[in-house]
């Protein structure tokens, strides 16, 4: 085997090879002085400026400047949502300090027509000019009576009458009947009887007279009743219900007798109102349905009925006057509406 000649590959290194290593090295000396010097004057730059600052906020004195134009400017065109009222000359008070001057034409809003909710019930629909009856033509009115004068000329002269002679007579009141012993007989008790009835009128017609005895002579039914039960008097207290009917319509007369000028009460009075009518008979005609209904309650209570007008057209509210306070109106209005009745607690204005 061969030995191996190492040397074979190595031609050596000449001149130029030396000088090129020296270049390198001084090149790389410098690079690492430069850096060594920017690095000493980066430390040497920190540290006088953390001495200014030390001696700055402990010997100087600090001062606050004043930054020139506005605080806060609002942009040209802000844009969004137009906010309610605005635009409006009362704003400019309370933005510039003066209000703006008035416009050349100044128009009232008109007002809505629309009704409340206590003159709802009650109205009727209006209907239109085309579909109203014409108004007939009423008849001259005829007297119910003549004229004196008619009556003068007809009067007849009066005619006297002719004495009831006879059986008809009337007794003389002032005959006098002695009295009778205790033990009279039978037939002086009927001979009195007899003197007693003596011209009295009849009870009963006579055909009355003839249908008891047809009645009486009438066969029997087998098997029916043989007299008929006679029905019982008519008992004491029907003339003391007629006379609480009585009164009760004199209440409810006197009720609807009342009424109350709405000009003559004062702003804030306490009312109820029972519904806005087309007419003030209308009106009248539903406070004597609801005194027949709730006499009791509107026995201290007036009618008052108001005129008011709302787009064009004239109706008339109902209304109550009678209470000390609101609670009382309400407490009213609780008992009629439990009834089915519309009742609305309002203050006159």
């Amino acid at each position: 085997m061969a030995d191996v000649d190492f040397d074979e590959y190595d031609a050596g290194y000449d001149a130029g090879h030396g000088q090129m290593l020296r270049g390198a090295h001084r090149g790389r000396r410098w690079i690492n002085l430069a850096a060594g010097a920017v690095s000493v004057a980066l430390l040497l730059g920190a540290g006088v400026w953390g001495y200014r600052i030390a001696v700055r906020e402990v010997m100087g004195i600090p001062v606050i400047k004043a930054q020139e134009g506005p605080m806060r400017i609002a942009p040209d065109n802000p844009g969004g949502e137009v906010a309610a009222h605005q635009g409006l000359s009362v704003n400019d008070v309370a933005a510039i300090g003066v209000a703006t001057p008035l416009p050349e034409e100044i128009a009232l809003a008109p007002r809505a027509v629309d009704l409340s909710a206590e003159d709802t019930p009650g109205l009727a629909a209006e209907p239109p000019a085309a579909l109203r009856p014409a108004a007939a033509e009423e008849p001259p009115v005829q007297p119910l009576l003549p004229a004196p004068a008619q009556l003068a000329a007809t009067a007849a002269p009066p005619v006297p009458l002719a004495p009831i002679t006879g059986a008809d007579a009337p007794m003389d009141p002032l005959t006098t009947i002695a009295p009778l012993p205790e033990n009279a007989p039978n037939a002086d008790i009927l001979a009195l009887a007899d003197q007693l009835a003596a011209g009295a009128v009849p009870l009963t017609a006579p055909e009355a007279e003839v249908a008891a005895e047809a009645f009486v002579n009438a066969p029997v039914v087998p098997g029916g009743i043989g007299t008929s039960l006679r029905p019982l008097p008519r008992p004491g207290g029907r003339s003391v219900s007629a006379a609480a009917v009585d009164s009760a319509v004199t209440a409810a007369i006197a009720v609807a007798a009342t009424e109350i000028d709405a000009a003559t009460l004062q702003p804030g009075t306490r009312l109820v109102q029972f519904g806005a009518f087309d007419s003030a008979d209308e009106a009248r005609a539903k406070w004597d349905k609801l005194a027949g209904t709730f006499g009791e309650l509107l026995t201290s209570k007036s009618r008052v009925i108001q005129s008011a007008e709302s787009g064009g057209r004239t109706f008339y509210r109902l209304r109550a006057h009678g209470f000390s306070d609101e609670d009382d109106a309400r407490r009213f209005c609780a008992a009629i509406s439990a009834e089915g009745a519309e009742c609305i607690p309002v203050a006159l204005r």
